[in-house]
């Protein structure tokens, strides 16, 4: 379409301007110029004299790709949301495309990108960099199925650690990415957000993968940012009062997750979690059930409940 354009404005476009513009190879510019002469019939020409092409009938028209303004708002909605990945390659190629993208549609439909960007807008949860390099290794070794090495920090050592893994997924969680992997070392799957890798090398050796990972698999195991997937499953049992029943009820904390009303307003949810494994799953329990203060009690298991009654004492400690 910009080629198409480009042409009609009579500038004349050669392929080192429009591959410089589009930061492609020459060859890929060559290539959608033959695309449109052997696939879409376009009458494209060279001159000699201006150095770039021209259509020899200028009433050929490029098949029409619409675009009504309830679309270009979707798309630009999709940009600004993307905006928090712009540290990462992805973030650039994608940039990138809507800006080109945008050149053409926004001139069709009549609305500026501007005016869509001002009157909406995403606010990410607060996430740590990723390096771009690591980010690279990583994706290249999950496509081709490679075992990675990588160097790691958790948030709760003190020391790196280097694990041989073999990459399953990656997913963005609530702003964050991570890293699911197969450990040649603990033989289980280990969830490993991504800033804190310090080091990723390819090691070149293909793994052959028994295990079904993907989205819908990974929503199943998930409260907040972090996947229960080690040791055996347990129930946990939440009592929520009447007074903040209603907030329970706004959101899908648990993909697996069942609430039961009281007689007197109050409600019960429960959902399953890992009972072995990191101990993050936990934690994140215990900040929820903590953030509804004395609303919230746990009924169970035994475990999580003295887990927050712990809790609560520290805190009355420190203040």
């Amino acid at each position: 379409m910009d080629i198409d354009r480009r042409i009609r404005a009579e500038e004349f476009p050669s392929v080192p301007e429009l591959a410089a513009d589009w930061e492609v190879d020459e060859r890929t510019i060559k290539r959608d110029i033959e695309f449109m002469r052997d696939r879409l019939q376009a009458p494209i020409e060279y001159d000699r004299k201006r150095r770039g092409y021209f259509y020899s009938e200028p009433t050929w028209g490029l098949p029409a790709i619409s675009m009504r303004e309830g679309e270009l708002v979707a798309v630009l909605l999709a940009r600004r949301a993307l905006e928090q990945y712009e540290g990462l390659p992805l973030g650039e190629m994608l940039s990138h495309f809507y800006s080109q993208l945008l050149k053409t549609a926004g001139q069709q439909v009549g609305v500026s990108a501007a005016t869509i960007f001002d009157r909406f807008s995403f606010v990410p949860p607060p996430s740590l960099p990723v390096d771009a390099g690591i980010w690279d290794t990583l994706v290249q070794c999950l496509l081709n199925s490679h075992s990675v090495e990588i160097e790691y920090l958790s948030a709760s050592a003190t020391q790196q650690r280097t694990y041989q893994m073999d990459p399953l997924h990656v997913a963005n969680i609530e702003g964050e990415w991570y890293l699911f992997a197969h450990s040649h070392y603990k033989g289980d799957v280990m969830q490993l957000a991504i800033c804190r890798i310090r080091k990723a090398e390819d090691s070149g050796k293909t793994f052959q993968c028994s295990e079904t990972w993907g989205s819908e698999e990974l929503k199943q195991l998930l409260f907040g940012r972090y996947a229960s997937m080690q040791g055996e499953s347990e129930e946990i049992r939440i009592s929520v009062d009447s007074a903040y029943a209603s907030q329970i009820h706004l959101k899908q904390w648990h993909a697996q997750q069942k609430v039961t009303e009281q007689p007197d307003g109050s409600i019960e949810i429960s959902f399953p979690v890992s009972s072995g494994g990191s101990k993050q799953p936990y934690a994140n329990v215990i900040g929820w059930v903590l953030g509804m203060g004395s609303h919230a009690k746990v009924i169970a298991p035994a475990k999580l409940k003295r887990l927050v009654k712990k809790e609560i004492a520290d805190m009355l400690a420190t203040y």
